[in-house]
């Protein structure tokens, strides 16, 4: 079994070259954070969220338009994937009028999984709940 089959398969994640397009398209330094990171990274990422135990805190600016989030160990990877960035920061998102904190995470899931995976395990639920500290 090649190795992107064997990670799709038993992993649920899209294959390894849509896994390093996600990573190298990610502006910054990559020598804090490698490619087999960001894979592991991904593989809890996906777990914590289908166990619906995924932690952060949230701070909102004072017009309400931009929220931080900070998932601690996950910062670098939603960044990544989000932001396109590497930066072990707090997740900046923009906008207002919906839930976030789901946003970031389903945006995140559907990057790291093909639309079967999704719909199969129920991340659009999924990525609903979790803890905001």
């Amino acid at each position: 079994m090649t190795k992107s089959l064997f990670l799709k398969t038993n992993n649920n994640m899209k294959n390894i070259k849509q896994l390093q397009s996600l990573y190298d398209k990610a502006k910054g330094d990559k020598k804090y954070y490698s490619f087999e990171q960001f894979k592991d990274d991904a593989k809890d990422f996906l777990k914590d969220c289908r166990n619906r135990t995924t932690y952060c805190s949230m701070k909102v600016s004072k017009s309400g338009m931009t929220r931080r989030f900070n998932f601690h160990k996950y910062n670098m990877l939603l960044n990544v994937l989000y932001n396109q960035k590497f930066s072990w920061d707090a997740v900046k998102i923009g906008g207002c009028g919906m839930d976030m904190h789901w946003h970031l995470k389903f945006n995140s899931c559907q990057k790291l999984l093909t639309p079967k995976e999704l719909e199969k395990y129920n991340y659009n639920s999924a990525c609903s709940s979790g803890i905001i500290l």
